[in-house]
C-alpha cells in the first residue's frame, strides 16, 4: 500500500467511534444529502434495507428473543445493508460503494474488521477501472 492509501485508511478509521452499548439501535439517522444523487440514493437504499430487516426481525422475534432481540435484529439488518450495496461496476458504482461502506461503518452495519476488506475491494476495482486500456484510434 502507498502512503496515500495508508492516510486514507487512517482517516476512515478515525471516523469510527466506539459504540455506546446503552444507545438504542432502532432508527437510523437520516441519510446525508450533500452527496451526488446516485450516492445519496445508494445510501438510502442500504439504510432502508437495514431498517426494514431490523423492523421485520423485531416484529417476529422480539418476545421470543427478549433482551437479545435488538442485537439479533441489528445483525440481520447489517446483512441486509451489505446485500443492498451497489456493485463495484463503473466509477459511480465504486464511488457509491465506498460511500455505503463509510456510512455502514458509522452506523455499525459493517464491522470494522470487515471494512478494510471492502474498501480494499473498492480500491482494486477503481485501480482496474483507471488502468483499462483505451481503444486504439484508427484512421
Amino acid at each position: 500500500m502507498s502512503q496515500s492509501d495508508d492516510n486514507l485508511e487512517l482517516a476512515l478509521l478515525k471516523l469510527i467511534a466506539e459504540p455506546d452499548p446503552s444507545a438504542p439501535v432502532t432508527v437510523l439517522p437520516p441519510a446525508p444529502t450533500a452527496t451526488p444523487d446516485s450516492t445519496a440514493t445508494a445510501i438510502t437504499r442500504c439504510r432502508e434495507a437495514w431498517q426494514q430487516a431490523f423492523d421485520e426481525y423485531m416484529k417476529k422475534n422480539a418476545r421470543k428473543d427478549g433482551p437479545m432481540a435488538q442485537g439479533n435484529a441489528a445483525d440481520e439488518a447489517a446483512a441486509a445493508y451489505r446485500g443492498a450495496m451497489p456493485p463495484l461496476v463503473g466509477y459511480e458504482g465504486i464511488r457509491d460503494f465506498i460511500a455505503c461502506v463509510a456510512y455502514g461503518i458509522l452506523i455499525e452495519a459493517i464491522p470494522s474488521e470487515r471494512s478494510g476488506q471492502l474498501l480494499y475491494a473498492a480500491q482494486v476495482a477503481l485501480s482496474a477501472l483507471l488502468r483499462t486500456p483505451k481503444p486504439a484510434k484508427f484512421g
